[in-house]
């Protein structure tokens, strides 16, 4: 690594920041930690300092902050200020500041209104716009700016870009590293408007934030999601947040044009001008008319949050560095070999050895998937405190014919859907495992039309070569040519690819084929070939579809996918209400079986303090009482006697909400999610829980505010995007409160948008249940007796050691032409804390629609590895806890 020499601070284009040197005596060390005055959530990298003295920092990823002041230094009339984007200003005169160094200061800082109105950008109104470079693209030999020694926390490099009067839309903003001598640096990337004499207002009111490692290089900040529109000159630069290792040293290029250049040394110093010289800062942008800005529907002005819901980031720390992941992949208790185990982002793969173990290196942040033939795939996120990731892959379960249950938006065409647009669509090859899309693939598959192959070749082989970015064609013998492809784990692969023509397999070469008879060839390469076709296709496979067997099938969708596991048949093996309820606690079973109210009261009264300490006693009454009779005092006294219970008690107060939910009374209910959040301000369920709340009681802005403070705590990687259960429950409540709960006009467009994701939806079914511990399989059997499973058990969630929260709440939308009887199954596998757990399940009919009606039940969990009747559908049959 080259040293920073005395030729280069002779050339430098700003001068090296570094902490002030304070005196030992008068010292004090101002500590503490900021916190959101309404979620007392804290916060990080909030800027500390005294204004434009030289003192200040920044807070840590858990908000603390650490200050070192001399008063001898300052007047009383001095300001400490904390300030941070989205957050309305503190500042404290000196005098007012309480220097007890042994006491930790707690400062709340204020949200400022987060609006539903900025404006965005939608991809097209960009095509046909021309795009332009502003700033300064040219890295200088002789010119660098940079952070040596200790590094103040705050400390800013900053330049002006100059632009004409036209609408710029930012698009990507781009820096150069020369050298990093520290493990890594963290930075800010702070964008503010031109019009003043120092950087001071920002139009970036978000958290942006990069860390550098130590290669060298043009680093690149996507400003997209950010929707910056400038018409004026305007500046941008980089804020040391956090260093990691003994010291800093990051050198970063700058450009020889003259401009004019910004620097402090700390977090609420001074600015200082530096004209003639620029960093070497430049953004990527596209022009935009003011037609293309009134174009753009207050609906989709308002889309900046619907957005964050569609791109989740689900990194829980932005810090990157690599480990060495290991773990085991299993199947009902037995090893998994040969099981493919990939970085999603990167491609690069491992598989499992004779034990299914296997070893992996990895970042924070990264997605890890485990692949295998027949094998439903599995998806897990690299954690901070992770180093051991073990998997459970379940059996792939056919898609149900003629209907479908999704988890999620549907972001990929069916089986059906591909099929029947095979022969317009080149995106899409056939194979005996089904058709593959390679626009929503996650690998590199290359697929070739007929009449893009070399024609006049001899053989299939002619055909291909060279016409495959890494396929080789080769002599392996002397007579015999055979097919390499390149995988990304290997590039000297040495296992030759296999053929499949028409759906069967061949290991050798299929010269038999005339070329001119090719539809279509898909390249699939190496491993992951073998996640479809199993081990003999390790080296990769050439799958190929004629034109004889493209149009064969065209009169049905039946043999589209000859491969396919039937294994979903329904064999009615679910004990029925009866049967389960013979497993009760005796006092609800004598509860179940009271003929009138005055009997039932009679075994509530006879119970009731046998059993005075236990929430669950009392809850299971009101639930019972609610549903089941009409005496109103005496229902509300079951909870009012014994709220001591619930007070402090988090899983018994959701319930209880549950139960509020059901009789309508909202506004108790929310009360209970209040106390929740207070007690889970950093659970993401908890946001859900609340905004849905606000929602009920009709408190619009309330809601609209939970949900922008939940998309910014995303954004900056401080609650995780649960992409399998509660994140799709959010994007979709969102987007009914924009259309139902809000005075945005929405444009025609959205509407057909909107009304696309319900197309087929018959039925939405939202279950929510009070302990995020809680495990269980849900069952959809179809009126054909097909069925689908969905399993939601820790082992199926968060196979690693350190998890996070695990959310409590998850969607299903049945779509189907089918005319029937759907049954919903249950096979509870307990929880932690051996209390009941209790599911509240909302059907939705005609969801989204001005004929929305809902329902309400309430089923409480004991019963556990049985598979048992929840309800059936359209009915939702009632029982008596109900």
């Amino acid at each position: 690594m080259i040293s920073i020499t005395k030729l280069h601070i002779k050339y430098c284009l700003l001068s090296v920041l570094c902490t002030l040197s304070l005196g030992l005596f008068g010292q004090y060390q101002y500590k503490g930690a900021v916190l959101d005055a309404e979620t007392q959530e804290t916060l990080p990298f909030v800027n500390i300092g005294i204004v434009n003295k030289g003192v200040g920092t920044v807070s840590n990823f858990d908000g603390k902050f650490y200050l070192e002041i001399d008063k001898a230094n300052f007047s009383n009339n001095d300001i400490l200020q904390f300030s941070s984007v989205g957050y309305k200003t503190v500042q404290f005169k000196i005098s007012e500041v309480n220097f007890n160094n042994t006491r930790f200061q707690k400062i709340v800082m204020q949200p400022e209104a987060m609006q539903l109105n900025e404006a965005i950008v939608s991809a097209k109104y960009l095509k046909s716009k021309k795009d332009d470079v502003v700033g300064f693209s040219y890295p200088s030999k002789n010119k660098f700016g940079y952070w040596k020694g200790d590094g103040s926390l705050g400390a800013e490099l900053v330049t002006r870009i100059s632009v004409d009067k036209k609408k710029h839309y930012l698009k990507d903003f781009h820096f150069y590293v020369n050298e990093n001598y520290s493990d890594s640096v963290l930075v800010r990337i702070n964008v503010y408007k031109g019009g003043t004499i120092y950087p001071e207002d920002k139009l970036l009111k978000k958290n942006v934030t990069k860390m550098i490692g130590k290669s060298p290089g043009m680093v690149t900040v996507d400003l997209k999601p950010y929707n910056l529109i400038v018409d004026e000159d305007f500046s941008i630069g980089l804020e040391l947040l956090k260093v990691y290792g003994k010291r800093v040293g990051l050198v970063l290029a700058a450009d020889y044009r003259p401009s004019t250049s910004y620097r402090r040394y700390v977090s609420q110093g001074q600015w200082k001008t530096f004209r003639g010289d620029a960093m070497t800062f430049y953004v990527n942008t596209s022009t935009l008319s003011d037609g293309d800005i009134s174009q753009i529907s207050d609906y989709s002005r308002n889309k900046t949050l619907q957005s964050s819901f569609k791109t989740p980031i689900i990194n829980t720390n932005p810090i990157k560095t690599h480990r060495s992941i290991t773990g085991f992949v299993f199947n009902n208790g037995k090893p998994v070999e040969n099981a493919t185990v990939q970085i999603t982002a990167s491609l690069k793969q491992t598989q499992t050895d004779a034990y299914g173990r296997y070893t992996i290196m990895a970042q924070i942040g990264d997605v890890i998937s485990f692949d295998y033939l027949g094998f439903e795939k599995v998806e897990r996120t690299v954690l901070e405190t992770i180093h051991n990731i073990n998997v459970t892959m379940n059996v792939m379960v056919e898609e149900l014919a003629g209907v479908t249950v999704t988890e999620r938006a549907r972001l990929k065409k069916t089986e059906a859907e591909m099929f029947s647009e095979y022969l317009t669509n080149d995106e899409f090859a056939k194979t005996g495992f089904g058709t593959i899309d390679k626009k929503t693939s996650a690998h590199a598959i290359t697929i070739l039309k007929g009449e893009d192959l070399n024609l006049a070749g001899a053989n299939i082989l002619d055909a291909i070569d060279g016409k495959v970015p890494g396929l080789r064609v080769l002599w392996e013998t002397y007579r015999e040519k055979y097919v390499f492809i390149r995988s990304f784990s290997s590039i000297n692969n040495n296992r030759k690819a296999i053929f499949e023509v028409d759906g069967i397999i061949y290991e050798e070469v299929p010269y038999f084929l005339d070329v001119a008879a090719i539809d279509r060839v898909a390249v699939i390469p190496g491993l992951v070939a073998a996640t479809r076709y199993g081990q003999v296709a390790a080296g990769g496979i050439v799958a190929i579809r004629t034109k004889a067997a493209v149009y064969s099938s065209r009169g049905g969708i039946k043999n589209s996918d000859q491969a396919q596991i039937r294994n979903n048949i329904y064999t009615h093996d679910a004990i029925d209400k009866e049967q389960a309820n013979k497993n009760l606690s005796s006092y609800l079973q004598a509860l179940f079986a009271s003929n009138s109210f005055e009997e039932a009261k009679k075994v509530y009264q006879e119970n009731e303090k046998l059993y005075s300490s236990s929430a669950s006693f009392f809850l299971d009454a009101y639930i019972y009482f609610t549903a089941n009779g009409n005496k109103e005092k005496f229902n509300n006294d079951i909870i009012f006697n014994h709220q001591s219970l619930f007070e402090n008690n988090i899983n018994e107060m959701k319930v209880l909400a549950y139960a509020y939910q059901r009789e309508g009374e909202f506004e108790k209910a929310n009360k209970l999610y209040t106390s929740v959040f207070v007690k889970r301000p950093n659970y993401a369920q908890s946001y859900r829980d609340m905004a849905n709340s606000y929602i009920e009681v009709n408190a619009v802005q309330k809601a609209a505010n939970l949900y922008s403070r939940y998309t910014k705590l995303l954004n900056d990687s401080f609650l995780v995007a649960d992409t399998i259960g509660l994140h799709p429950v959010i994007t979709t409540e969102f987007n009914h409160f924009l259309q139902h709960k809000t005075d945005y006009t929405i444009s025609s467009e959205d509407l057909k948008e909107m009304a696309a994701m319900r197309e087929g939806t018959d039925t939405r079914l939202l279950f929510e249940w009070n302990d995020d511990e809680a495990e269980f399989d849900l069952q959809f059997v179809n009126p054909e007796n097909r069925y689908f499973v969905s399993n939601t058990s820790l082992n199926n969630q968060n196979e690693y050691f350190g998890k996070q929260e695990n959310s409590s709440s998850k969607e299903f939308f049945l779509e189907s032409d089918i005319q029937g009887e759907w049954i919903i199954n249950i096979n509870y596998k307990g929880n932690k804390s051996g209390l009941p757990t209790y599911l509240k399940v909302t059907a939705f009919s005609g969801y989204g629609t001005d004929n929305e009606e809902s329902t309400i039940r309430i089923y409480r969990l004991s019963l556990k590895n049985v598979n048992q009747n929840l309800f059936y559908l359209p009915t939702l049959g009632v029982d008596k806890l109900n």
